[in-house]
């Protein structure tokens, strides 16, 4: 019951408030605080949300395209205002929120659990909602198509399934014990949850951190503000390090070599969103019809001008003057590639060109001379990605430029979902282009950047290892060493590796019981584009689950992460006036699950909801009982 079961709640309390259904019981199982899923609001204040708090929503808007009624609610940021103004809020009342701003996860589980309540408050009389602080264990199907759900302690018969489990973890994985008399290097497979499994690591310790993404963000913040250490600007407005003592070494490295890049200050508000000009939903859709895709040559080179376009238009604005860029701008949209391009050598020195390869690898040859020189080429790339970032992900053409792939996922999802991409070319997406998506689209908050360089410079952390480092166990009974591909003479002995990655893992090998009884029980099979398994089960585009001889399950389905691999980047919250997928996959179900309830027992189509059905004033005033700020 994280924010992908809270889509589902959303949707149900939605349409019953609208027109009654049925007498409808609502089983919630989570043993954790209901809504917060990953988000626990008892987390550290240092670890963030990776998106501004105008951008994040658990409600549906009149954007949200047959999903069913529209039920009103607070967007996070809204929240935080209402909070703020709040008698209930305290030390927080007198603090100005910022819709642009990135926010604390805990304060993000805070949103989420008073999101549960205030549904929970909405719902109609004839909507009764039990929550049952359990993990369930097992599910079968009966004879007459109902569900026996159980768990530890006892069993619950349902007619309607679904599975919204979120990030769950492998079996088998978890954060070493560490053995202080040992000579050898600690592995923790799971840094999550942070404050447990980097509690035992001790100053006089060199840690590695494999992986330059979000996680190590969360790392380096475990091991350094967790440890009393605190980022400060000097006169010059730069950000310095004041290490406390406690921290110990760090070194971090990856495959590329380099750390995602700074998401820019956020220039279009709550809902504005690139539009395609090239990479058109409906073309896409018109091109799978008749066989599956090519992501190279068939969605790269429409995404590539989408990218143009949006870099050339921010940047003939900024260097020259609007109607110049207009005028481009017309005549690029009605250029095929060649024309294109000539356009771009009329208009653009070579020197100010948008480049997609430079993108993917920016590390110069020169830069990869010495370990030294790798080491000067980094911090001023870093620098120069703050500055491109600080221009904005509208006026600043190379951010406007990478914003393009965060904002036509569903433009992309139109090629990828349920299996629309060739085998081979699945692979390549997965292993090729989504890390350098990842890389160049969705990136901390500038402010992680600046306090990255800021370890650098104060030695607290190295990250000159270059592309292609390892670590490596270099004679049995040693520690394990970082090892420059590059510079083999570049190594570090080190006490701990830290292994910085969300796990993707495929439902076969997941921890979880019911995951794991499911597939044994034949009620779940692994997608797979041909023979590739990209991860997750497979549902139909009703999110239904389909068992292992091929048959549709038409009372259960799959939403999210659970089927990541049959969808496209599922990991993501909904966000106000896009016309959310997330709503609008939840919406479908749910409206599904609906019309199996009027068909099999019809409600009269006048018979009148309650009129006592709770307003939003008495819901959020009852939620912020629960879920308000101290």
């Amino acid at each position: 019951m994280g924010p992908r079961g809270l889509t589902v709640l959303e949707r149900i309390v939605a349409n019953e408030r609208v027109r009654k259904s049925a007498n409808i019981e609502i089983f919630i199982f989570d043993p954790h605080p209901p809504g917060v899923g990953c988000h626990d609001p008892e987390q550290e204040e240092y670890l963030l949300v990776n998106t501004v708090a105008g951008q994040i929503t658990q409600f549906s808007d009149s954007s949200v395209v047959g999903a069913g009624p529209i039920l009103e609610g607070p967007s996070f940021y809204q929240w935080l205002e209402e909070q703020r103004s709040s008698k209930l809020s305290g030390r927080w009342s007198g603090q100005a929120i910022s819709p642009d701003k990135y926010y604390s996860r805990a304060l993000f589980g805070r949103y989420l659990y008073w999101v549960y309540h205030y549904l929970a408050a909405l719902a109609p009389s004839h909507v009764q909602i039990n929550l049952v602080q359990e993990s369930i264990l097992d599910a079968d199907r009966l004879a007459e198509d109902s569900w026996v759900i159980s768990t530890k302690s006892g069993s619950f018969c349902v007619n309607y399934l679904f599975l919204t489990t979120g990030h769950t973890k492998p079996a088998g994985k978890s954060a070493a014990a560490f053995n202080t008399s040992s000579q050898s290097t600690q592995v923790i497979d799971d840094p999550y949850p942070i404050r447990s499994t980097t509690a035992p690591i001790t100053a006089d310790m060199t840690v590695a951190i494999e992986g330059m993404g979000l996680t190590m963000f969360d790392v380096l913040g475990a091991l350094t503000t967790g440890r009393g250490g605190r980022f400060v600007q000097d006169d010059e407005g730069r950000m310095r390090y004041l290490p406390s003592g406690q921290e110990p070494r760090l070194v971090a490295y990856s495959r590329s070599g380099l750390p995602l890049t700074a998401r820019a200050v956020n220039q279009k508000g709550v809902s504005i969103q690139y539009k395609a000009r090239f990479l058109v939903a409906d073309k896409v859709r018109a091109m799978r019809a008749g066989r599956k895709l090519d992501f190279v040559t068939d969605i790269f080179p429409l995404l590539l001008a989408d990218m143009q376009f949006a870099y050339y238009e921010a940047y003939l604005r900024e260097r020259r003057d609007p109607v110049t860029s207009m005028l481009f701008c017309n005549q690029f949209l009605c250029a095929d590639v060649a024309e294109r391009e000539a356009l771009i050598r009329q208009y653009v020195p070579e020197a100010d060109r948008f480049s997609w390869d430079q993108l993917v690898n920016p590390i110069t040859d020169d830069a990869l001379a010495t370990p030294e020189d790798f080491h000067e080429w980094l911090m001023e790339h870093l620098r120069q990605d703050l500055r491109e970032a600080y221009k904005g992900n509208v006026q600043g053409p190379l951010k406007a430029a990478c914003d393009v792939v965060r904002d036509l996922r569903d433009n992309l999802r139109a090629a990828i979902d349920h299996g629309g991409l060739t085998e081979a070319s699945h692979r390549w997406l997965l292993a090729e282009f989504n890390p350098i998506m990842n890389r160049i689209a969705v990136g901390p908050p500038s402010s992680r950047i600046a306090e990255l360089l800021a370890l650098v410079e104060a030695g607290v952390l190295d990250v000159s290892y270059g592309p292609g480092a390892a670590c490596k166990q270099m004679k049995a009974g040693e520690r394990m060493r970082v090892v420059s591909k590059h510079w083999p003479d570049k190594s570090t002995a080190i006490d701990v590796l830290i292994k910085a990655r969300i796990s993707m893992h495929s439902p076969a090998d997941d921890s979880s019981p019911l995951l794991r009884s499911l597939l044994k029980a034949g009620y779940l099979r692994l997608f797979h584009n041909g023979g590739f398994h990209p991860g997750g089960i497979e549902v139909t585009r009703e999110f239904n689950w389909v068992t292992t001889s091929g048959q549709p399950i038409d009372n259960a389905w799959a939403l999210g992460i659970p089927t990541e691999g049959v969808k496209f980047y599922t990991f993501v919250v909904p966000r106000s006036g896009v016309n959310s997928t997330a709503i609008v996959d939840a919406g479908r179900a749910v409206t599904k699950m609906i019309s199996m309830i009027t068909g099999h027992a019809p409600a009269p189509q006048d018979e009148a909801i309650d009129t006592a059905v709770p307003t939003t004033e008495y819901a959020s005033a009852f939620a912020s009982l629960y879920g308000a700020l101290s």
